[in-house]
């Protein structure tokens, strides 16, 4: 077998392949028809263990006493004060009769002050609210349960163009998939999703009783005002553990709404992600590689696809390296080596080749890539 420091990289391969990445131009969408993040059920155990709390604070709830003052007809008033007096005395118009002698007043009207309880504070508000989303969101959970099937169809087009020293190049791609029905995901999804239903079931008797409760019905009959994002951290939230519990359930619910409206895998298009794109436009030029190398001749060909096959591996080797840059990964020369020799074992059954074997035939090719490459490490 020949060895790879007998094979040359020609020049003219090198300029063709600098050239048609340098000057490509090219779109990309993809299409995807996803349901199956609905196998996630997390949401469903969130929810579940709060609502014993969310419970215990609508059968306890706390209320708060308002005073309210009207000036009524003295047969109407009930509870009058030292207010009601110190009112009077700055509304003489309100006595109707006067006695200088035994100086007794007789009104007409006076105000009228009463304490009552009330439902009506934040921190109730902030429940009737949440029961409202937590309502609104299992409803959604259930439409969706309910037409439930796994799909995950897929369409990428991408379209490109470059030109080298002698040629214009187009491409044109258009890949489709469709998930494959599988009898036993199916049953086991089915098995699931009647699971899900019967836990929802369970939430649903919770907030139907909420929903009954005197405090809600309370609020419910004044027509109070939902409370909007973010949540007042009041004592009550902040210290009592019951509120504590109801109020994670709202940051979860209103994160959870966020990031699949942000993340949807539902009918979303994906066409600005450069990693992706640059993979693509490698897999652009393997396709024109191996049209250029396309030969009567056969050694012709061959030494063709050589030329081509060492300007691909240092690209790829950089592609490589660039991305695991980008996710965070640095990987050493030793262990890029590592891998090589590993993967070169197993392709030759068994055959032991070191990461120094490695190093000893690929050195001439791995300085200029390692060159190339410093400012992605």
């Amino acid at each position: 077998m020949a060895s790879i420091q007998k094979l040359k990289l020609e020049k003219d391969t090198k300029d063709k392949g600098e050239n048609f990445l340098d000057k490509i131009d090219s779109n990309m969408s993809y299409q995807s028809n996803y349901m199956a993040d609905l196998l996630a059920f997390d949401w469903v155990l969130k929810i579940e263990e709060a609502c014993p709390y969310i419970d215990l604070i609508i059968r306890i709830p706390k209320n708060t006493l308002i005073q309210e003052e009207n000036i009524m007809l003295i047969e109407k008033s009930k509870k009058i004060n030292v207010s009601s007096i110190k009112n009077l005395a700055k509304h003489t118009e309100y006595i109707n009769k006067y006695d200088k002698r035994t100086a007794d007043v007789e009104p007409s009207k006076i105000l009228d002050i009463r304490n009552e309880e009330t439902y009506n504070i934040y921190e109730n508000r902030f429940l009737y609210t949440l029961v409202d989303h937590l309502e609104r969101f299992i409803s959604k959970k259930e439409k969706l349960l309910k037409d439930f099937s796994i799909s995950n169809d897929k369409l990428l087009e991408y379209i490109g163009n470059t030109t080298t020293q002698y040629e214009k190049v187009n491409i044109q791609v258009k890949l489709t998939s469709s998930s494959i029905p599988s009898k036993e995901l199916d049953k086991k999804l089915k098995e699931e999703i009647e699971s899900v239903k019967k836990r929802l079931k369970r939430i649903k008797e919770y907030i139907g009783s909420w929903q009954r409760s005197e405090m809600m019905k309370a609020l419910s009959s004044q027509h109070v005002k939902m409370i909007e994002p973010p949540i007042k951290k009041t004592n009550i939230i902040l210290k009592n553990p019951n509120f504590k519990i109801a109020a994670e359930l709202w940051e979860y619910l209103l994160k959870y709404d966020y990031e699949e409206n942000e993340n949807s895998k539902d009918n979303f298009n994906k066409d600005d992600d450069d990693i992706i794109r640059e993979f693509l436009e490698h897999s652009f030029l393997i396709s024109y590689f191996v049209s250029d190398s396309i030969h009567p001749f056969k050694k012709e060909e061959k030494k063709k696809m050589a030329s081509a096959s060492i300007f691909l591996l240092k690209e790829q080797v950089i592609l490589t390296l660039r991305l695991l840059s980008r996710v965070g990964l640095d990987l050493t020369e030793e262990e890029l080596l590592h891998m090589i020799a590993k993967e070169m074992k197993n392709d030759r059954n068994g055959r032991l080749v070191g990461a120094g074997d490695v190093k000893k035939k690929f050195q001439k090719e791995l300085e200029e890539y390692l060159e190339r490459t410093q400012d992605y490490l």
